[in-house]
């Protein structure tokens, strides 16, 4: 195993909780600097979660060059800013999903990665886990006969009015928050199957306080293979920050059977993989380590190699893009960048 990463925490968020504090706990990296907008919260922070030390401020944190990344669990409209910020100042960065509030931003992000010494990696945890690749793994087998549709959805209940994911200038809603999940699954197995995604439909409600913020949306779309002969894939995405419960599923349907996965972004919740082929069912478990801890071994396993997964990268972009392009489809406005 490699030598333990030094983690600073940009934001006591609660993710954070989840990503850093308690993955590290089994990873065994270091909990080693905190950094929020208040410093006695840093500081009540720190002692409450066993961090070596709080920073006064952000600036102070990124500027400390004891700390191997930065995890930066702010509101989605401030990821891209303190990514370079932290960048500039010679950190890697793992930054919480969505990398950008918009294509332009995400751009301007990529670019300054590219003359960085540092690295920065989107937090899509979910993909780290053993049940994605399981799913890969079935599609691609034939089990399910030709593929005919893919189905997910990133369901939950209204976060509270106070919570920034209904902020417009944050870069709030539903698809920035929830689906890009969806996105980034359908984008992973578009190119596990060699099919490029086109946009055929889409819908949206806005928030009672805010209609250019998305409380729900709703995509259709088909993964077109490169095979004249084959028939695309239809694909729904479903959206929702005001549903009445969670839903966080992915089924792929074919002409000789199905699989779902309940929950395929917190597969440490539900590990369930039903397939059914023919008049047969089984269930399979891809196992309850969290997603979290999973990201942060491969994180930590990239940077002591020196890895710059361009083709993470890639993907990440394509998923930025395919959110502008739900929101123009929808009649929603992008959300605002900070940088570019």
């Amino acid at each position: 195993m490699s030598a333990p990463l030094q983690i600073g925490l940009l934001g006591a968020a609660r993710i954070a909780e989840f990503a850093i504090t308690e993955a590290s706990r089994e990873t065994g990296d270091i909990r080693a600097s905190v950094a929020a907008r208040n410093p006695e919260r840093a500081r009540a922070y720190a002692q409450q979660h066993e961090y070596e030390e709080a920073a006064e401020s952000y600036e102070a944190l990124i500027a400390d060059d004891s700390l191997d990344v930065i995890y930066i669990g702010l509101p989605n409209g401030l990821h891209a800013e303190w990514t370079v910020r932290a960048l500039a100042a010679g950190r890697s960065v793992l930054v919480e999903k969505p990398f950008a509030a918009n294509l332009a931003e995400f751009d301007f992000v990529a670019a300054q990665m590219a003359k960085a010494q540092g690295w920065a990696w989107e937090a899509f945890h979910y993909a780290d886990h053993p049940l994605l690749s399981r799913v890969l793994a079935i599609a691609r087998s034939g089990e399910l006969g030709e593929l005919r549709e893919l189905r997910l959805q990133m369901l939950m209940p209204d976060p509270g009015a106070n919570d920034p994911r209904w902020n417009f200038d944050l870069a709030g809603g539903a698809v920035m928050d929830l689906g890009c999940y969806s996105i980034h699954a359908m984008l992973t197995i578009a190119d596990e199957l060699g099919a490029t995604p086109v946009l055929r439909e889409a819908r949206a409600t806005g928030s009672a306080a805010d209609d250019r913020v998305d409380a729900t949306l709703d995509a259709e779309l088909e993964l077109v293979s490169a095979e004249a002969a084959s028939t695309p894939i239809a694909v729904t995405l479903r959206t929702s920050m005001v549903h009445d419960g969670w839903d966080f599923g992915l089924e792929i349907v074919g002409t000789a059977g199905s699989i779902l996965a309940p929950n395929f972004v917190k597969p440490q919740e539900d590990d369930r993989l039903i397939v059914r082929v023919g008049d047969a069912t089984r269930e399979e478990h891809a196992g309850t380590g969290s997603s979290y801890v999973h990201q942060l071994e491969r994180i930590r396993a990239e940077l002591r190699d020196g890895v710059r997964d361009r083709g993470r990268l890639d993907r990440s972009r394509r998923t930025m893009a395919l959110i502008d392009e739900l929101y123009e489809a929808s009649g929603l406005p992008l959300r605002p960048g900070r940088l570019g």
